[in-house]
């Protein structure tokens, strides 16, 4: 890494190296928190079909909104999958209508909303979004079918 950021390499912390990976849009800093504490109570999934050429640039424009929390590019028909926090059920309308307008070709295909999580991030949250218990993976558990 540090030969192609064009540095010698840095012992230590690593925060010369931190700082050139922020400022190049490399590295992206995240913080979770109680959503609905903080005005965000409700979470929206939603599935797209996008053409694959528009993929890259559609992608990267729905990673920059601010309501995003996750967004990936699948395999299959519906091959774009956009969760966001919204402030209400009402914003969902407006979220789509917002990405319909600015990206034609993306066809939303099927939405989820969710208005209350059991757990998030290994984490219990209680109603108001505050961590009460962690549930650690079991990483030698067959994977549930």
């Amino acid at each position: 890494m540090d030969e192609a950021l064009g540095q010698l390499p840095v012992g230590g912390c690593g925060e010369l190296e931190e700082a050139q990976l922020t400022r190049r849009g490399l590295l992206r800093f995240r913080c979770h928190f109680a959503r609905p504490l903080g005005g965000w109570p409700v979470s929206v999934t939603l599935w797209a079909r996008v053409p694959p050429t528009d993929l890259p640039e559609i992608g990267h424009a729905l990673i920059r909104l601010p309501e995003t929390c996750n967004c990936a590019a699948v395999s299959g028909p519906h091959n774009l999958v956009l969760r966001a926090s919204l402030h209400s059920v009402s914003d969902v309308l407006r979220l789509e209508t917002q990405l319909a307008s600015a990206h034609p070709s993306l066809d939303i295909v099927e939405r989820v909303i969710t208005l209350r999580q059991d757990k998030l991030l290994g984490r219990l949250p209680d109603p108001h979004g505050r961590s009460v218990g962690i549930v650690p993976p079991d990483r030698w558990a067959a994977p549930a079918v």
